[in-house]
């Protein structure tokens, strides 16, 4: 918490608070349930690579010569060192991007023993856009698509008996890439909505099984389904449901026939077996592949809930002739979920009762700046908690599919997704459709165990009818019981919207609240909003709000900016520099008109005229590499409601006020300003019929209405969405009038019903006298597997410790140790990643440091001339990696993990 900001109730902010069932992932019981053993073994694949960028003649055979090459683990990206750096194009997003086209990958690993005589396979969980993959100088598959996962069966080329083998993995991240066998280019190849982080950028695993095993979730070249899990006969009032099974099994021993049978146990948190699945048995004969199922009744079921994400382990066996041979661990959790229309009553119903959806969409890339998109499964869950406790509880992925960190991460901590395939805001037709339903048919199959996916995304803007029947009839052939929906995201074409309404499952909206979808009646229909859709099913916004506002500057009264003037002129494409003029206060202004607005014409209420909306996007969560329209001021869009390195801007705090259940409030801004200065204090507040603002003790006064909202800013083109006139109201945020600066501490009180319910103070903070460092790193510490990350505040502050709000300079860093400096960036200045310097926003900004695979201390040391240095010392805890294998996966937060050491 910022010293210079006191909270003085105690509410539930943290997620570990805010949701129930949060201890599951810690505790299991003395008598926990133990799988059989067999051969099936997963090893992180992520450790002992060597790269090059530029095409190597001869790097796919053993004995090339990469001794000169760097030494990197997975997830990696060669684009962390030159994106960020320029100022950010509406129409081409990155303008730094050097590097793109071919980079290779080498490895050398050996299979453990145990695996003669067995199956192995690689799995990537993606990469970026296209690779072909070499072992032992053999071609063995590739991966072309850039966003979906990719599986190879190596069994056929590996060496076994303790030999050397030698993986080499040609990538490709041209944006001009094209599909070798047809010429074709994929549609959301593009580094404007669809970040461009080239390389192998995601985690990799080695899977050992038997020969006599169930498949794996991955229809990208091995073109096999996995494990299905669901449930059945949902009774929420006696707890029941009967949990189905589905198998895909593969019989590759040698012989005429196995006699197979499939069994599974449902297995809680604590490790208690609380349902048996009694299967089927079949003869397969060899090389021969069939559907198995398994069911049984789960009693006293825990629902998967937004508010308590509960989450089983299936353990789906094998067995012939008595003995298990297999074993998959499918997390899943279970839940029964409606999609309603009809004012009032419709909606998203989870396990009998409404839930208003409130979040953000976020760009599927989820790239940190001096990171890219390539970084620790931990970060992913870091920014999903940070979603939570924003009481954010719904994330809609933009463009193409999220990857698996992330959907794992919605699962554990209760955010619900809508999940898309590929797609550039364009309608397609011939090969380019057909390739956009093979990722759909991938992505499905790779995530209808997740429980927090509850829309399939068909296309970022309409398709046609038929476009979309097929989709519906891919979601009904490969997940018709998961209780999820097929639509689209519409747009303003009537007729092709109407065209889609018989077929869609959910209708997906772009700025959907304005004048004229309060005004529409009979069979009208304004951007993809009518009544008729409103009473057939869910229509929810997947990307409001498309206002830019930097964390950098306060708002018109705080030095050094005194106020924020856009850039003038036009750019290379023709647009305006700067589109946006906002500050952090009146950003925060602008985006609470926004969401007040659609709170007020909430499905569930029950006024017709006033009954649309069953979920809310704000764009973005967090500042992205992608197209922005602050092209003079800013080197990566700043829709976000934190900053590029997941620094909170104020209207994250806005934010978690209004999407609070509980009484709440926000004073936006600090208390810091020079002699004289005098400014209207805004306060976030909810669930209060009274705010009440004091000045060192002395009350300036009550408010009891919100503020309306005026934009005077006509620098874009007028729309609907920033009205102009009287203004509107924005719901949360009261304002209190002309308050003259004075030192001390500014207090906010809110009331409901005589009653306080909250109250926050900032405090003025002196000069600054020293730097202050704060470590957070995942919850097992730094890591030396090479690719884990440890970020580090820094903060310059007073003689108390309060944040200096004001302070915006360079602060000088040395480092000791193993370990890759990666530094952050500055978000209005040109060139600022990957160096050992960097400025402070609004008192504080954040780093990065990236281990090696070598175990120590890293020192770290920062300094300003004229401040006290601060230094801090981090442990690189060693991980047991052996040819180039490692038993120790990625680590990841629970729900009541701590990260900040």
């Amino acid at each position: 918490m910022n010293k210079y900001r006191v909270r003085l109730l105690s509410m539930a902010f943290a997620v570990a608070a805010a949701l129930q069932g949060v201890t599951y992932a810690q505790t299991a019981s003395s008598s926990a349930y133990t799988a059989p053993v067999t051969p099936r073994a997963t090893y992180n694949f992520n450790s002992g690579w060597k790269f090059t960028f530029g095409d190597a003649a001869g790097a796919e055979q053993p004995g090339f010569d990469d001794a000169a090459w760097t030494a990197v683990s997975l997830p990696h990206t060669w684009n962390e060192t030159d994106t960020y750096r320029a100022y950010i194009s509406h129409g081409g997003g990155d303008q730094s991007e050097k590097m793109l086209g071919i980079g290779w990958y080498r490895k050398h690993f050996k299979v453990p023993a145990s695996a003669t005589g067995q199956k192995v396979f690689i799995q990537f969980d993606g990469m970026r856009q296209a690779g072909k993959f070499y072992l032992n100088g053999q071609l063995i598959g590739k991966h072309e698509d850039g966003v979906t996962a990719a599986g190879l069966d190596i069994t056929p080329y590996v060496k076994f008996g303790g030999a050397d083998n030698v993986l080499a993995v040609k990538v490709d991240n041209s944006t001009t890439y094209k599909e070798e066998e047809t010429g074709t280019a994929f549609q959301w190849n593009a580094k404007d909505f669809n970040p461009n982080f080239g390389g192998l950028n995601r985690d990799a695993s080695l899977i050992i099984t038997n020969k006599i095993y169930q498949t794996l979730p991955l229809f990208n070249n091995l073109k096999t389904t996995g494990v299905y899990v669901y449930p059945e006969n949902i009774d929420l009032d006696k707890k029941t449901a009967t949990i189905k099974v589905e198998a895909q099994v593969s019989n590759e021993e040698e012989g005429d026939y196995a006699s197979i049978t499939l069994s599974a146990v449902v297995v809680d948190a604590q490790g208690n077996v609380k349902a048996k699945l009694e299967g089927n048995t079949t003869d397969l004969v060899a090389n021969q592949k069939e559907i198995m199922t398994a069911e049984g009744t789960l009693t006293d079921a825990h629902f998967w809930d937004t508010k308590d994400p509960y989450l089983y382990h299936v353990y789906s066996m094998l067995s012939v002739n008595g003995k298990v041979v297999d074993v998959v661990d499918t997390r899943t959790g279970f839940r029964q979920v409606e999609f309603k229309g009809g004012a009032g009553t419709g909606g998203v119903w989870l396990n009998g009762k409404f839930v208003w959806l409130t979040g953000y969409s976020q760009r599927s890339a989820d790239d940190w700046a001096g990171l890219g998109g390539a970084y620790p499964a931990w970060m992913h869950d870091y920014t999903v908690s940070m979603m939570r406790e924003s009481n954010a509880n719904y994330i809609r992925w933009m463009h193409v599919a999220p990857e698996r960190a992330d959907v794992d991460a919605c699962d554990r901590f209760g955010m619900v997704e809508v999940c898309p395939a590929g797609d550039k805001e364009r309608m397609v037709t011939g090969r380019q459709w057909d390739q956009r339903v093979e990722v759909m048919r991938a992505t499905m199959i790779y995530y209808r165990n997740n429980p927090s996916i509850f829309f399939w995304e068909a296309g970022n803007t309409i398709v046609a009818p038929e476009q979309m029947t097929q989709m519906v009839a891919l979601r009904k052939e490969l997940d018709p019981h998961g209780g999820r929906v097929m639509g689209s995201r519409d747009n303003d074409l009537a007729e092709a919207n109407k065209a889609l309404t018989p077929m869609s499952e959910f209708y997906g909206v772009m700025i959907g609240q304005a004048p004229q979808t309060d005004k529409v009646s009979g069979d009208d229909i304004f951007r993809g909003y009518s009544i008729s859709r409103r009473d057939k099913a869910p229509l929810i916004e997947t990307e409001d709000f498309r206002d830019e506002a930097g964390r950098n500057v306060w708002d018109s009264y705080s030095p050094p900016h005194f106020g924020f003037t856009p850039k003038e002129g036009t750019g290379p494409d023709g647009r305006a520099m700067d589109t946006w003029h906002w500050n952090s206060e009146n950003f925060c202004l602008s985006g609470a008109s926004r969401y007040n607005s659609y709170v007020t014409n909430r499905i569930d209420n029950p006024d017709p005229a006033h009954s649309k909306w069953a979920a809310y996007a704000s764009i973005y969560f967090s500042d992205s590499n992608a197209d922005g329209r602050q092209q003079g001021s800013y080197v990566l869009r700043v829709s976000g409601k934190v900053d590029g390195v997941r620094l909170p801007k104020e209207m994250y705090y806005v934010s978690r006020v209004m999407q609070n259940e509980k009484p709440d409030l926000h004073i936006i801004g600090h208390w810091t300003y020079p002699a004289k200065t005098k400014k209207h204090v805004y306060v976030a507040a909810t669930h209060c019929d009274k705010v009440e603002l004091f000045l060192n003790g002395k009350s300036l006064g009550v408010q009891t209405k919100p503020v309306a909202f005026i934009d005077t800013f006509n620098r874009a083109q007028p729309n609907m969405q920033r009205p102009a006139g009287e203004g509107v109201s924005t719901g949360f945020i009261y304002q209190f009038p002309n308050v003259a600066f004075a030192p001390g501490t500014l207090k906010a009180v809110i009331s409901q019903k005589g009653k306080v319910v909250g109250q926050e103070e900032l405090q003025t903070a002196g000069e600054p006298k020293a730097i202050k460092l704060t470590l957070h790193a995942g919850p097992q510490g730094l890591r030396a597997d090479g690719s884990d990350v440890a970020l580090i505040d820094f903060e310059v502050v007073d003689a108390k410790g309060r944040r200096c709000p004001t302070d915006e300079a360079r602060v000088d860093f040395k480092v000791d140790g193993p370990v890759v400096w990666r530094g952050g960036f500055n978000a209005a200045k040109l060139n600022t990643t990957n160096n050992l310097y960097l400025d402070t926003e609004c008192g504080i900004n954040r780093v990065a440091i990236r281990s090696t695979t070598k175990p120590g201390t890293i020192t770290v040391t920062a300094s300003r001339p004229g401040l006290t240095s601060a230094t801090i010392k981090v442990d690189a805890k060693a991980v047991d990696i052996k040819d180039g294998l490692s038993t120790e996966m990625p680590q990841t937060l629970t729900l009541n993990a701590a990260i900040t050491k």
